[in-house]
Formats: C-alpha cells, sequence, structure tokens
C-alpha cells in the first residue's frame, strides 16, 4: 500500500475547508504548507468537482475525504502490524524452548507466557533458547493476545475541609465498594490514606496509583482508586494523558 505526498496534502486541506476554514492564508498557516501550494491544491480540487467556486466542500468532496481517510486509516494500521511484527516482546517461557520456535502466547496472572504451539490463536517465533520461567524473546508476533476486560473505577469524595465526620465517610466508602469487583486497590493523597487505614486495608498501589492502575488494565487487572476532590483535580492532566496514549482503557469516574 502506498500514499501519494499530494493525497495527504489534499485531504489535509479538505478536512480544514470541511471544518469551516475556506481562506487559503488560513489553511497554510494551520497545516504548515507554503501559500502556493495550499492554493494549488485547492485549484486541483475544485477542478475535480470536491470544492464549489466558493471553496465550499461539495457532496463529492465529502465522499472523497471520507474514502481518503479511511484508506489512510487501513495503510496506518497495516505498518502498525508490520512494525509491531518485527518487535521483539518479553516473554516468560512455560518450558523450555529453542530458538526459531513456534510458540502460543498468553497472558497469565498479568504477565505474557509462551508454550508450545497450540495451532491457533496468538503466536510468535523464539528468538533465543530459554529454559522453564526463564525471560525470553519472540518476534514476528500474530493474532490478538486474549486479555481479560478490564477497567479503572476512580471513586472521588468531598475534600477535609467539608467533611466534618471521617467515620460516617470512612463506612459510605466502605459500603460503597463492597458492591464493586476490583483486582487492586489504590490511594493518591493523605486523605485516601487515613480512609484505607481506617477500613485496615493495605493499598496494592500507594505511590503514582493512576500510572500503576493504566499499567495493570492493559494486563487485564480492574483497579480501584481512592481520591478527594482535590487530588482527583491534581490528576486530572495525567489521567487525560494517559488515556489518550491507552484508548482502550475503560475509565470510570464515580463520586460518593
Amino acid at each position: 500500500m502506498k500514499i501519494e505526498q499530494a493525497l495527504i496534502s489534499q485531504l489535509m486541506i479538505l478536512l480544514n475547508i470541511k471544518n469551516g476554514k475556506t481562506r487559503p492564508s488560513e489553511i497554510s498557516k494551520e497545516l504548515d504548507i507554503t501559500l502556493q501550494g495550499v492554493v494549488y491544491h485547492i485549484k486541483i480540487l475544485r477542478e475535480k468537482g470536491f470544492i464549489d467556486e466558493k471553496n465550499n466542500i461539495t457532496k463529492e468532496g465529502f465522499d472523497f475525504l471520507y474514502n481518503g481517510l479511511n484508506y489512510i486509516e487501513d495503510f496506518v494500521h497495516s505498518s502498525l502490524i508490520s512494525i509491531d511484527s518485527s518487535l521483539v516482546w518479553e516473554v516468560i517461557s512455560d518450558q523450555e524452548l529453542m530458538s526459531g520456535q513456534k510458540v502460543s502466547l498468553y497472558m497469565t496472572n498479568g504477565y505474557l507466557h509462551a508454550g508450545p504451539y497450540a495451532g491457533s490463536g496468538a503466536n510468535g517465533i523464539t528468538v533465543k533458547n530459554s529454559k522453564k520461567n526463564e525471560c525470553t524473546g519472540v518476534t514476528a508476533v500474530r493474532e490478538i493476545i486474549k486479555i481479560k476486560k478490564s477497567k479503572i473505577i476512580i471513586v472521588a469524595f468531598n475534600n477535609v475541609e467539608k467533611t466534618t465526620d471521617m467515620k460516617n465517610l470512612d463506612e459510605t466508602v466502605n459500603n460503597y465498594i463492597k458492591g464493586i469487583n476490583f483486582d487492586f486497590i489504590g490511594i493518591t493523597g493523605e486523605m485516601a490514606k487515613t480512609l484505607i487505614d481506617m477500613l485496615g486495608r493495605k493499598p496494592d498501589f500507594e505511590y503514582a496509583s493512576v500510572n500503576s492502575a493504566f499499567e495493570a488494565a492493559k494486563r487485564g487487572f480492574t483497579t480501584l482508586i481512592l481520591v478527594s476532590d482535590r487530588f482527583f483535580h491534581f490528576s486530572l492532566n495525567e489521567i487525560r494523558e494517559l488515556q489518550a496514549k491507552n484508548p482502550t482503557v475503560e475509565l470510570d469516574l464515580r463520586h460518593i
């Protein structure tokens, strides 16, 4: 699959036009393309009937934009698969394996394991000899590795200055989380630390809980995080960044 630079430029210009930017100078600044280049591509788009004389996108232009963006999406997807297959993945050997051996890949207790090829499912090729329970490398990975569906549940509560009875809040939190299924529990901030101590529980994630929760979710574990409103807002940018990097991780925000 091959994508021409001209196609990318025309699609990006058309996307800007569709979003309301019709002046060439405005599009040039947005895309960091020379004004002459924008004018040149707009002329071609108009000749093809994708925009009208007022630089408004036409029905044919919408079709071209939709199909073109889908084409690029397919290109990116196939490229990522190609790159992924050439990477070396860390895995734990479930038995003695030989270099160049085709193996099945699966998650066990949150870690990637390799064993004799089962005939279907995720698989790859070992890059070196390894003994049982040793870490080895696998490349040319194929198929999707099955991971248990998981999410991150953030339970936020009022700040300390709005809380008159910590014992009552502790009982409320305890009753609330009893009805939630999760693998790990994490805390953020001094108030959350006080509450979990009152509950007589030891947190699984005590520092960098948000990062740990996302890492756990990628490995098939659901994490519940206790946090005050204040610390939740402090962590909001970090949560957004991690969510953008891990779009498949479900985030469940709750307030009690």
